[in-house]
């Protein structure tokens, strides 16, 4: 029986810069497209096996195949890659493999192994697609290398290192037998505790191909779905990332797994060290849009021209921060609010929202439903945002993002729109109203979509319905799922087209 698990990609829609300190919050929306791992055995298990080949394909890419051999030497798993003519390296991938072995080695020491082949495949809209008239087939040949792919800033690199540690962990350790099957077709869910080691692996794994530890917000809602986000402190991670604090020698698996278990290791569940995740999703009856802006920026190079602006300028950096994190704090609550009053009476909001639908978030102050605060509490953020971009010299809201920004938000039923994460020319999002009286042809969605189709002062690109967040649905928040192939439209082709390779 194969394994396979899916985790969503995410967008940060408050908390950019934020979220790197303890101190303040990230607020995380998990999207329905989604990476999706399938680890199926390619031989039968032997006990004492010394050797056995992993092999991985992504057959969305020209140079999407790995193979690895995986060979026991003085009793430690050591996973080597198998050079071929025209193969490519993936440093995210042998991580993942190489971690996920050490890991199920060490809860099960006498576990038996055999040959796998895996297949990862990610949803379109985590990539930029051409436009055509016709809409790609799901997990779409991109007709290019990993290399020259180009991102849209779902995470990608989280969701799917999270998606393959944890099916591979999964298959390795989990019962064969069959399971019964959710209502919506998908396998049950490990318990608590291993999804916190799923997690803590998947953070690992994440920050040593990066070479560091970032915030893992990505990670965390590639695990928890939607979420109110604080980081967990570095020192959770000992010093598996320090290569002088084994004495340069590899870590073994019982030491990897007595750092990454949350049982074994009390830094993972101590106040004072711990990250946390509490409950955010985007009120019933909002739509989030997404769209992907052919600009270009260099994360890392901003957040650390924003860190170096709050080195040398610590007081005015922490004013506007606390303002920052008071602000992104302000919208969580109106948005519990909206939620609230969706949940006390369905058919007033729903009508209400109807009627919000027909005008701009301006004429919205005479309603008893707090949209009108929510839409203030964004435009508050982003003017702070922007703020912070000037000072320290980095483009968080560029002018021209700015245009944008605000043409989406002058169109009726629009909540409000910013730029996710640290900002810059890469995506913005759009939050507006979805009445469910609406056709598909007068619903401010279909609106703001007109608008980013013929928007001519930038190349920008809304993202397919398909990666589109419904406020107060299980596809908007759900984070890491267990998943059967029949269940998957387009799965099981992706990875027939796999075995081509």
């Amino acid at each position: 029986m194969p394994t396979i698990v899916s985790c969503p990609g995410k967008v940060l829609v408050a908390g950019g810069y934020l979220v790197l300190d303890r101190q303040h919050q990230g607020f995380v929306s998990a999207t329905p497209s989604r990476f999706y791992t399938v680890v199926q055995d390619a031989g039968d298990a032997g006990a004492g096996v010394e050797r056995f080949a992993v092999t991985v394909v992504s057959p969305q890419f020209d140079d999407g195949r790995w193979e690895y051999e995986a060979r026991r030497e003085d009793g430690e798993w050591v996973v080597a890659a198998v050079e071929r003519e025209g193969s490519s390296s993936n440093t995210f991938v042998h991580l993942s493999v190489q971690a996920a072995l050490q890991v199920a080695s060490a809860l099960n020491p006498s576990a038996t192994f055999a040959p796998l082949e895996v297949t990862i495949v990610g949803s379109n809209d985590f990539y930029s697609q051409s436009r055509s008239d016709s809409a790609p087939v799901p997990f779409a040949p991109l007709n290019c290398t990993i290399r020259n792919v180009h991102k849209t800033g779902l995470g990608s690199s989280a969701a799917m290192v999270t998606s393959l540690t944890s099916s591979l962990l999964l298959h390795w350790t989990s019962s064969s037998s069959s399971n019964p099957s959710s209502p919506a077709g998908r396998l049950p869910n490990p318990d608590n505790d291993t999804i916190h080691l799923l997690h803590n692996l998947a953070q690992y794994v994440h920050s040593l191909a990066q070479g560091k530890v970032g915030s893992g917000f990505d990670v965390s809602a590639a695990v928890y779905g939607s979420q109110t986000y604080r980081r967990f402190a570095v020192e959770c991670l000992g010093g598996l990332l320090d290569p002088q604090a084994n004495g340069g020698s590899k870590i073994s698996s019982k030491d990897l797994l007595s750092v990454l278990s949350p049982s074994l290791n009390s830094a993972w569940t101590s106040p004072s060290t711990a990250g946390s995740v509490t409950s955010f999703s985007l009120p019933p009856h909002t739509l989030l849009l997404l769209a992907d802006v052919d600009a270009g920026s260099n994360t890392p190079s901003m957040v650390g021209e924003v860190m170096q602006w709050k080195k040398a300028a610590p007081e005015e950096a922490e004013r506007v921060w606390s303002e920052l994190g008071r602000s992104n704090e302000k919208l969580r609550d109106v948005f519990a609010e909206l939620s609230e009053a969706a949940k006390e009476d369905a058919g007033a909001n729903e009508r209400e929202v109807a009627k919000l639908a027909g005008l701009t978030a301006k004429e919205w102050s005479s309603s008893a439903v707090p949209f009108a605060a929510a839409a203030q509490r964004i435009l508050d953020t982003r003017a702070l945002m922007r703020y912070m971009g000037e000072q320290s010299g980095v483009p968080t809201e560029p002018p021209e993002q700015t245009k944008l920004l605000d043409a989406c938000s002058a169109l009726p039923g629009v909540i409000g729109a910013g730029v996710p994460g640290a900002g810059g020319y890469d995506a913005i999002w759009v939050l507006c109203l979805d009445p469910s009286s609406a056709s598909a042809s007068t619903s401010p969605a279909s609106a703001v979509e007109s608008l980013l189709l013929s928007y001519t002062d930038m190349s920008v690109r809304p993202l397919s319905k398909n990666a589109w967040v419904r406020g107060g649905t299980f596809e908007g928040e759900a984070g890491l799922l267990r998943e059967r192939v029949e269940e998957v439209e387009g799965l099981q082709e992706a990875i027939e087209r796999g075995k081509k390779r």
